[in-house]
């Protein structure tokens, strides 16, 4: 009988090796209670991510709470293929490694579960992980999971296409077209692309319908936003929370170019209701429907989309880890 212990408790201790890197007392293992979070990384989101995500993991992740993978990504869609797998085999965190676009992605095969978000910044704008406290160091964000807790947020939908911070129409549609597929990535490539879409881009006119309001004219931007900001600090709907249940509406109206870049500043101090050209609004459904071909994005990512639009807010369908 001492035997079979003997033995059923070396099996124990096996088992607690190869799947934990550091804890190797199985009863303290056991005590503790490790979570399984899994990290998706999308190499193309920056280079050497592969390497640094494992060691940033490795030093940086409390091994006393947490059991770990890592796993990569190969093609277009895999991040949410690898997600459901994740759900799949019993994770309870997945941690999206990567950009705006590969937060969706993962999001998106989250929805409607118990397993939670948490986000590595390597994107170029990294919006929702700046909101959310998470800044753009890799290091500190991978720290800042260890003492996070779950809150439950909002999600929306594009034409039945989930999106988790902000989703539009117009002038940061054709950002997003110009910035997709280009190897140059960072603040100033971003900029460049958004001067040349200003100068551009000519706004169309547009049908807006909501619950309660009809607006009709031309747009230069239409955001429909469930949180409140795009990267680099830019805030294109202050008023945005993640979990009230409503979209942030808003709209720039036409004006001549130089309004638009005169209003930057603002809108990095949260202050770009103030600017003449602005109206903005609340709403759970919106529909939009313009002349001529849409520039469309769904979390900073080109999509191509005709006819009718449709936005509609899904309340309490994500659970993310919150610094």
């Amino acid at each position: 009988m001492a035997r079979i212990r003997a033995v059923a408790q070396r099996i124990i201790v096996e088992k607690m090796e190869q799947a934990h890197p550091v804890i190797k007392n199985a009863v303290l293992a056991e005590l503790l209670a490790p979570k399984r979070i899994v990290f998706i990384v999308n190499p193309k989101a920056g280079t050497n991510l592969q390497k640094h995500i494992r060691k940033s993991v490795e030093q940086h992740l409390d091994h006393k709470r947490f059991i770990y993978g890592i796993w990569h990504t190969e093609k277009a869609g895999h991040a949410a293929e690898l997600a459901k797998k994740a759900i799949e085999e019993g994770y309870e965190i997945v941690v999206a490694v990567g950009g705006d676009g590969s937060i969706n992605e993962v999001a998106s095969a989250l929805l409607h579960t118990d397993v939670a978000l948490g986000i590595i910044p390597a994107g170029s704008g990294n919006g929702l992980a700046m909101h959310l406290g998470y800044g753009r160091d890799v290091d500190q964000a991978v720290r800042k999971l260890n003492n996070a807790t779950v809150k439950t947020i909002d999600c929306g939908l594009l034409n039945g296409r989930p999106f988790i911070n902000l989703a539009g129409v117009g002038f940061d549609g054709l950002v997003a077209k110009r910035m997709k597929g280009s190897q140059w990535r960072g603040f100033m490539p971003y900029f460049l692309r958004s001067v040349e879409a200003g100068l551009s881009y000519n706004a169309h006119h547009c049908t807006i319908e909501t619950e309660d309001r009809t607006i009709t004219g031309k747009c230069f931007v239409i955001t429909v936003a469930n949180g409140p900001m795009y990267g680099y600090n830019f805030q294109i709907a202050p008023d945005a929370r993640l979990d009230d249940g409503l979209f942030s509406v808003v709209l720039f109206r036409d004006v001549p170019r130089w309004q638009y870049f005169a209003a930057i500043p603002a809108s990095l101090k949260g202050n770009i209701y103030d600017a003449g050209f602005v109206e903005h609004f609340n709403a759970r459904r919106v529909k939009i429907t313009s002349e001529g071909p849409n520039f469309v994005h769904i979390d900073g990512e080109s999509i191509e989309m005709d006819g009718e639009l449709l936005f509609e807010m899904v309340p309490k369908a994500l659970k993310i880890l919150v610094p």
